[in-house]
């Protein structure tokens, strides 16, 4: 494959992995990426770690999107490799798949011990791991080269708690006593020891109980506690690895403990104090992703524009981070006016290559309207903001703006549009879509809030958008209300969506906080959700 072919090129940069690699039996997904220069293709890369097989090794995949704005299969060359701290290929393997919607490549695996064992630290500098994915389109060329790279870090938190045990002399030898950590975290609650005095002179500890949130994995050293504060280390790498595995017991020499240290310094009152530290690692804690390409501008956080894309009913948000209504666009998409004639793009370059471009594109005409308030004959009327607008842009953009203008209501006479249940955030998101196609960067409010505002004003593309966004990020938490919202707005799309999410994550739904309060709220429909799970069998 030559190297010389213009590609699309995504670098992964995985920080702290090295946690990951040695605890989590979980797969690590990137943040989704959009190869605009391969049809608004969306992709993510994957890297699995497979210690249950015989000879253990993390695996490299690359995958399709579940939907994006190009549903048909596209036939690609690709390239997966492992890189080093210089950027250069540790391990590659290249390969053509046809791609259609949820497709996943070949497998790039390297073993742990390559990983792991590696003294020169060739894939793990500073605890790094980077990999890199290279597109080509199969059967054609790729007119602009594309990169993107995406940062992610994986958290490590630290819990340090406090347990006593009293009358410590008078704990008999074979005899058990009970140690409890307990913390007010709401990630790890309670651990819990039973410590029983051996007949040796060891003393063993084993774990009885762990309540947690959502972690799988942890280890942990154990100190026994001076009176002035400072730590003899009894154990070390506790390791507390699922809930479900058997009970894990330690043990420290007793006598090694009292001929090694003063008693005295370690007992206050007769009571012995142990502290556990406890490491864990609650999955990615921070993604961040940028574009860059020579061909066009730069775009950061997963903000795009949308006017070459070919199908009307795109669900897709493009989101940008920027708070105003100045925005970015690939220049190259000035250039895509005739939408029958693909070759278009070719003519914005002469026989040197030069590309011609216009000064300025449609989209950034309209946003130099809106921000400097040219000529505008209406105005967006909040509780807290008033925001002035064009009557022709909100008329071609919303029927019922544009009814409202065309025929003799009290906003028309007024010249004023009052809004009053719409936050002000909300009518400049949706202000911002109407002129330059953009949502800005949303969250899971902000996009309720914004799917309410574009139904009230049926603007279907922006209210798609929305519905997207939100059916992208259910989980236990929000599912109930997005239920909610969509019976609300009659969206049988967006309730579908929310009924499968909670039959496939029935178990994790139905002991949430948020289910029983759904349930006390909206009885008849919770009672339609569990109507779907006993048909579903």
């Amino acid at each position: 494959m030559s190297e010389q072919r213009k590609s699309f090129e995504v670098k992964w940069r995985v920080e702290n992995v090295v946690s990951w690699l040695q605890t989590r039996d979980d797969s690590l997904c990137s943040s989704q990426f959009l190869a605009e220069t391969l049809a608004n293709t969306r992709w993510k890369l994957r890297l699995s770690r497979n210690w249950h097989l015989a000879e253990k090794c993390i695996s490299l995949t690359l995958e399709r999107n579940v939907e994006d704005d190009h549903p048909k299969p596209i036939d690609l060359n690709y390239e997966l490799s492992f890189l080093a701290c210089d950027g250069s290929t540790l391990k590659s393997k290249s390969c053509m798949t046809k791609f259609a919607l949820n497709t996943v490549s070949q497998e790039l695996k390297v073993t742990g011990d390559e990983i792991l064992a590696d003294k020169n630290g060739a894939y793990l500098p500073e605890g790094v791991l980077t990999v890199c994915c290279k597109l080509w389109k199969a059967w054609s060329t790729v007119s602009n080269a594309g990169e993107c790279s995406i940062r992610s870090v994986i958290g490590i938190k630290c819990l340090t708690l406090n347990s006593t045990i009293d009358y410590f002399n008078r704990l008999n030898k074979d005899s058990n006593v009970t140690l409890n950590f307990m913390s007010l975290s709401s990630e790890i609650s309670f651990i819990s020891f039973d410590v029983r005095r051996q007949q040796n002179e060891y003393m063993t500890f084993e774990r009885t109980e762990v309540e947690c949130k959502c972690f799988s994995s942890y280890s942990c050293k154990l100190f026994a506690l001076k009176d002035g504060g400072e730590r003899w280390e009894c154990v070390n790498s506790i390791r507390l690895a699922t809930l479900l595995s058997p009970h894990k017991s330690c043990s420290f020499d007793l006598n090694y403990y009292y001929n090694t240290f003063n008693c005295s310094e370690f007992l206050k009152n007769d009571a012995l104090v142990f502290q556990l530290e406890i490491t864990y690692y609650p999955g990615v804690e921070s993604e961040c992703i940028e574009y860059d390409d020579s061909n066009y501008k730069k775009v950061t956080d997963e903000s795009t524009d949308l006017e070459n894309v070919n199908t009307s009913n795109s669900e897709d948000v493009h989101s940008s981070p920027l708070d105003s209504l100045h925005l970015t666009e690939p220049e190259d998409k000035a250039c895509d006016i005739d939408k029958n004639d693909s070759s278009d793009e070719d003519e914005c370059f002469d026989a040197a290559g030069k590309k011609h471009l216009p000064s300025t594109t449609l989209k950034e005409d309209l946003t130099s309207l809106y921000n400097d308030c040219l000529f505008c004959d209406t105005k967006l009327r909040t509780d807290t903001e008033t925001f002035p607008a064009h009557r022709n842009v909100l008329s071609a953009r919303s029927p019922v703006f544009k009814k409202m203008f065309m025929t003799e209501m009290k906003e028309k006479a007024g010249e004023c549009i009052n809004v009053p249940d719409i936050s002000s955030d909300t009518v400049r998101r949706m202000l911002q879509f109407l002129y330059t196609d953009c949502t800005g960067h949303l969250d899971m409010q902000s996009a309720k809030d914004l799917y309410i505002a574009s139904d009230k004003y049926d603007i279907v593309s922006l209210k798609k958008r929305c519905s997207s966004f939100i059916k992208r990020h259910l989980c236990p938490a929000n599912v109930c209300e997005v239920i909610v919202l969509a019976d609300m707005h009659q969206d049988k799309d967006l309730e579908s969506a929310a009924h499968e999410f909670v039959l496939t994550y029935d178990k994790e739904v139905f002991v949430s906080d948020e289910w029983k309060l759904f349930m006390k709220n909206f009885s008849g429909l919770a009672a339609q959700v569990m109507y779907l799970k006993c048909m579903k069998g």
